[in-house]
C-alpha cells in the first residue's frame, strides 16, 4: 500500500518530468546503430509499421468518390409489345423494349455523411501508434541487450586480467615450493597441491575465455559485426545509468513501453466499441452516371446519350455485421485490457521496487570490497613472507593467495552487478540514452 501510494504521489509531478542524459561511450552507441540496422527483427517490425500506415490510408479511402464503368449486351426474348389499329382492320406491333440492349456508361458514388469511417480511421491510427510503440519497445530491449554483453566484455577482461595474475602468483609460488622439496624444506604434498591449485587457476581462466568468447558470438549475432578483441574500452563511467530522479515511478508509468503499448490497446478496443455503434447508422451517397444505351421511346434501337444525377441513403435494419455482438466482444476485448493495464503497472511497480534493492544490495558489497581487498593482500603478504620462515604451511599460503583473487573477483562481480541493476532501472523506465 505504501508503494501504491507513493506511486499516486509522483504522478502529481508527472508533468516535470525529463528524460536525462546517460552518458555512454561512443563504442556502445555504434554497437546499438549497428543492431538497429544489421538485426533483421527490427526491420520485421519496421515493416509491420507501414503495414499499418497503409491500414490507415485504406480506411480514409472509404471518405473518397467510387468510380466504375460497365460495358454490356443482352439479348431478350421475347420482347413486350402492344398491337395498335392501324387502319381499317390493320394492328401494329410497338415494342417498348429492344430485343438487342446495348449499354455504355461510367458511374460514381461519393459519401456525403458518412459516420463509420471516421471510427474506422480512428481504430487504424491507434492501431499504427501500437505498432510504433511495439519497435520503439523492442528497440529498447535490443540496445540493452547490446550494452549488457558490452560491459559483460568488459568486465570479462578484468576478470581474466585478475585471474592471469593469480596464476602468475601461483606459478611464482610453484617454483619456491619446487626449490624447498629439493632442499627438504617442503613436502612432495605441497608442491602436488599447489600444482592442483595452478591447474584449477588454468582452467577457471579458460572457462572466461569461453564466456568472452560467447559474448562476442552473441554481439555479433545483434549486430551483424563477425570477430573478437575489438572492444578495448576498460574504464566503466561510475554515472553511467544512473538515475538521479526522486520520481522514478512517475517516469516509469509514464515511458515504459510496456504501458505505452497496454494503453495502446485499450485505445484501439475503444475505437471498436465506437465502429460497432456506427454500423447501424444510415449512409447518404452522391450518385451519378453517364454513358450511351438504347431502348429510349420512341427509337428504342437507336443508341443514344443518356446520364443521371441523385441521392441515396442506406439504412441497415439488420444488417449483416452483427453490430450487437461486435459491441459485446469490444466491449469484453476493452474490459480485459484495463485489467491488463493495472496487472502490467503492478508488474512495474515490483521490477522497480526489486531493482532499486538490488542497487542497494550492490552498492552496500561494493562500498566492503575494497576493504576486503587491502585485508586480503595485508594477509597474503604476511603469508609470503612467513611462509618463507617456514611459519605457515604451504595451504595457508595457497589460501591466502585464493582469498585476495576472489576478493578482486567479487568486487568486480558487485561492480557489474551494479550496473546492470541500474541498467535494469533505466530500461523500466523507459530512458533512451543511444
Amino acid at each position: 500500500m505504501r508503494s501504491i501510494y507513493y506511486i499516486i504521489a509522483c504522478f502529481v509531478f508527472a508533468n516535470n518530468l525529463q528524460a536525462q542524459e546517460i552518458p555512454v561511450p561512443g563504442t556502445l552507441k555504434q554497437l546499438v546503430d549497428q543492431s538497429f540496422q544489421k538485426y533483421p527483427k527490427v526491420g520485421e517490425m519496421a515493416d509491420l509499421v507501414k503495414m499499418s500506415e497503409v491500414k490507415v490510408s485504406l480506411g480514409k479511402a472509404g471518405y473518397l468518390p467510387v468510380a466504375g464503368a460497365d460495358l454490356s449486351y443482352r439479348r431478350m426474348y421475347p420482347t413486350p409489345s402492344i398491337q395498335f389499329p392501324f387502319g381499317q382492320g390493320q394492328f401494329m406491333d410497338v415494342s417498348f423494349l429492344p430485343a438487342n440492349n446495348y449499354n455504355a456508361s461510367v458511374s460514381l458514388a461519393q459519401p456525403i455523411l458518412d459516420l463509420r469511417t471516421p471510427a474506422t480511421v480512428n481504430k487504424a491510427k491507434s492501431d499504427l501508434q501500437t505498432s510504433k510503440d511495439n519497435l520503439e519497445s523492442f528497440k529498447i530491449q535490443l540496445a540493452y541487450q547490446v550494452a549488457q554483453i558490452y560491459y559483460s566484455v568488459i568486465f570479462l577482461n578484468k576478470s581474466l586480467f585478475v585471474q592471469q595474475e593469480q596464476i602468475n602468483l601461483l606459478a611464482s609460488t610453484l617454483q619456491q615450493i619446487d626449490v624447498k622439496v629439493k632442499n627438504g624444506d617442503a613436502l612432495t604434498y605441497d608442491l602436488v597441491s599447489t600444482q592442483v591449485k595452478f591447474t584449477n587457476a588454468g582452467n577457471f581462466y579458460t572457462d572466461l575465455q569461453t564466456q568472452l568468447s560467447k559474448q562476442y558470438n552473441m554481439l555479433g549475432m545483434l549486430t551483424g559485426r563477425n570477430g573478437t578483441g575489438y572492444l578495448s574500452d576498460t574504464v566503466v563511467n561510475q554515472s553511467t545509468f544512473r538515475i538521479t530522479t526522486d520520481s522514478i515511478f512517475a517516469l516509469a508509468m509514464q515511458n515504459n513501453p510496456e504501458i505505452r503499448i497496454a494503453g495502446d490497446k485499450i485505445s484501439s478496443a475503444g475505437w471498436d466499441i465506437v465502429s460497432a455503434n456506427r454500423l447501424r447508422m444510415p449512409l447518404l451517397n452522391f450518385q451519378a452516371g453517364l454513358g450511351y444505351k438504347n431502348g429510349f421511346m420512341p427509337e428504342i434501337d437507336a443508341v443514344a446519350f443518356n446520364y443521371s444525377v441523385g441521392v441515396g441513403l442506406s439504412i441497415p435494419i439488420l444488417p449483416a455485421s452483427r453490430p450487437g455482438l461486435q459491441k459485446k466482444l469490444a466491449t469484453i476485448n476493452l474490459n480485459a485490457s484495463k485489467l491488463a493495464l493495472e496487472s502490467q503497472k503492478l508488474s512495474l511497480n515490483k521490477d522497480l521496487l526489486n531493482s532499486l534493492d538490488e542497487i542497494r544490495k550492490s552498492q552496500k558489497k561494493l562500498s566492503s570490497a575494497d576493504t576486503l581487498i587491502m585485508q586480503a593482500q595485508l594477509a597474503m603478504d604476511l603469508a609470503s613472507d612467513r611462509y618463507k620462515y617456514g611459519v605457515i604451511t604451504n595451504l595457508d599460503l595457497l589460501t591466502s593467495i585464493t582469498n585476495f583473487k576472489d576478493a578482486q573477483l567479487s568486487r568486480l562481480q558487485f561492480e557489474y552487478n551494479l550496473l546492470l541493476s541500474r541498467m535494469e532501472l533505466c530500461r523500466l523506465s523507459g530512458i533512451r540514452w543511444w
